[in-house]
């Protein structure tokens, strides 16, 4: 049997507070690899790879909720940029999270005649972030 966590109880905290009616978050942490590959007179030819720089970034959306403070703020945060520690929670009854500092890299909002408004964040992360699998 698989030990799989359900993100129905998924969650996104910033500046120490929870971000109301998101469903749904991303997060992507890359590593620039630097080809290091030099000329070879062997038959076999293997690339050589070193690690460069790596980063992080992601976006988290849900439906708009004109009442959540941490809306408001963050939509303040997408028209000035400024750093705040973000929490994204794989499960809150388990799984783990990843912890950053983040800029609201940006925003996007929208709304359908049959359906509710929505909105979304992209933001990119500064420094290193964490994964802890304590809730």
């Amino acid at each position: 049997m698989v030990d799989s966590v359900s993100g129905k109880q998924g969650l996104v905290q910033r500046s120490g507070v929870t971000v109301l009616s998101i469903n749904n978050w991303s997060i992507d942490i890359d590593s620039n690899m630097l080809d290091h590959t030099s000329f070879s007179s062997s038959a076999a030819q293997w690339r050589d790879w070193a690690v460069g720089l790596s980063g992080w970034s992601g976006s988290f959306e849900g439906f708009f909720n004109q009442a959540s403070t941490a809306q408001n703020d963050e939509i303040a945060a997408a028209l000035t940029p400024s750093t705040a520690t973000i929490i994204l929670e794989l499960d809150q009854a388990g799984g783990g999270s990843f912890t950053g500092a983040t800029f609201i890299s940006s925003l996007g909002a929208g709304s359908a005649i049959d359906g509710d408004s929505t909105i979304a964040f992209g933001f990119q992360g500064t420094g290193a972030p964490t994964f802890s699998t304590s809730t």
